[in-house]
């Protein structure tokens, strides 16, 4: 019954392909550039009181992605960030930086004036902290690397055939990270996406 099941589903799935060839054209790839805000909250949870502290920051830097088209509304993204924040505690200065490297599906509905699309993202990401002492220049600095995901989606809305303006991209950026998820980091991006070819 199951080899029944499966070699119907591969079937229909042969006998649709024509029926792909015969929509209208679409980019063979899309290359996104811009602005990105990735929002991290960080919690503790005090040992004597038992008592939990929340702090969120914003994190500002860049955002760019290209997308290789394999269907009208299918691609496969390879999606790069980087953002950063300096700190002055006490005349010291303190630098962070995080940096994500993902690759994943992402399915697009293709619109006349506007591509909203959705996508699942896999990869690592990268934590940055330095710190800088300014009376002997001394820098120490630390980084850590763990697995990333971005699970999100976001509108294009198009300005010619060949120019879309991103508003925005949107996702979910969970790491883990020391044995550790931090679940609670979110990203922003904003920016133009070109189109090369069309299929």
């Amino acid at each position: 019954m199951m080899r029944r099941i499966m070699l119907g589903t591969i079937g229909l799935l042969l006998l649709s392909v024509p029926g792909w060839a015969q929509e209208s054209s679409y980019p063979k790839a899309e290359v996104f550039g811009g602005f990105s805000i990735s929002s991290m909250g960080v919690s503790s949870t005090d040992p004597i009181t038992g008592l939990t502290a929340s702090i969120r920051d914003s994190f500002w830097g860049w955002q760019a992605s290209a997308d290789l088209n394999v269907h009208r509304h299918l691609g496969f993204v390879g999606d790069f960030g980087g953002q950063y924040k300096n700190i002055g505690v006490l005349g010291i200065n303190t630098g962070m930086s995080n940096y994500q490297f993902m690759f994943g599906p992402q399915i697009s509905m293709r619109g006349d004036r506007v591509t909203p699309f959705v996508h699942a993202l896999f990869g690592a990401a990268r934590t940055g902290l330095s710190v800088t002492d300014p009376t002997t220049g001394l820098a120490i600095s630390a980084s850590s690397t763990g697995l990333g995901l971005g699970i999100g989606g976001g509108l294009d809305v198009n300005l010619s055939q060949r120019l879309a303006l991103r508003v925005p991209q949107f996702d979910w950026t969970p790491i883990h990270a020391g044995g550790v998820w931090n679940n609670n980091t979110i990203r922003i991006g904003i920016g133009l996406v070109i189109k090369a070819g069309q299929k």
